[in-house]
């Protein structure tokens, strides 16, 4: 038997590989470090295979400096679409973890299943669901066809107008992953607050009440409602945080 490959199919395979591989290594949540190497690997290799008829009508290189430049450009644009994305969903855990440190119960941090690593209680809770809802509500086919659309957008080689944006980009997605951060934990912050200025104040005008010995756990109830209401948000907020950041990176 026989086999024929183009050669143009195979370096755009192997590229695209790559960026497949730098892709993964950040995106959420393909870089848990539950997940194995060598299966991270094969979703890279999986990710790779429709962008192989895109990439392969684009001009490859055909020299080695040329195809090494490539294989280097390729691994530099995987890892900032992976960046990207994970700035724009860790805002999520950031809520999490913010919403821990005002809710005054100061919960000692525990080693996270997904990332293996010692987080906020809260942090960790929400790490969760924005993990359960990329898969649940179809986000895992967006992400991948954001890697797909993005060989259309940039194939072998990077149009120097568009690293001239890349500090620019960087710049800004900070700055909307703190944002993102505030406004989603901003609801639950705001009554938290609110209920410890109302406690304090009533500890001061009823002292013979004993306020404190009851605070912790009345603290304890306001926080959990809070969060039974806020959490009903964070669909949305998943989904839109999504959105942003795929069509920043590939229009769409």
């Amino acid at each position: 038997m026989t086999l024929h490959f183009q050669v143009a199919s195979v370096l755009a395979l192997a590229l695209a590989a790559l960026r497949g591989i730098a892709f993964v290594s950040f995106c959420p949540p393909f870089n848990n470090r539950a997940i194995p190497f060598a299966a991270k690997m094969v979703i890279a290799a999986g990710l790779a295979v429709p962008a192989v008829s895109i990439l392969s009508k684009q001009n490859l290189p055909t020299t080695t400096d040329g195809f090494l430049l490539a294989m280097i450009i390729q691994l530099a644009i995987g890892a900032l679409m992976g960046f990207v994305v994970q700035l724009f969903l860790g805002a999520i855990q950031s809520a999490g973890a913010l919403i821990d440190q005002f809710s005054a119960l100061n919960l000692p941090p525990s080693i996270d299943p997904l990332g293996l690593d010692q987080s906020p209680i809260l942090a960790q809770l929400y790490e969760w669901l924005a993990t359960v809802l990329v898969f649940t509500s179809g986000g895992i086919l967006l992400i991948s066809k954001g890697l797909t659309d993005s060989f259309s957008a940039v194939g072998a080689t990077i149009p120097s107008a568009d690293v001239h944006q890349v500090p620019t980009l960087i710049t800004n997605d900070v700055t909307n992953f703190f944002a993102a951060g505030v406004e989603i934990a901003a609801p639950v912050v705001a009554v938290v607050f609110v209920s410890q200025i109302l406690l304090g104040l009533l500890a001061k005008s009823a002292p013979q009440a004993n306020i404190y010995s009851l605070s912790f756990p009345l603290q304890l109830l306001i926080v959990l409602t809070s969060l039974s209401v806020a959490v009903v948000a964070i669909p949305s907020d998943v989904t839109n945080l999504l959105d942003r950041g795929l069509t920043q990176l590939v229009g769409g």
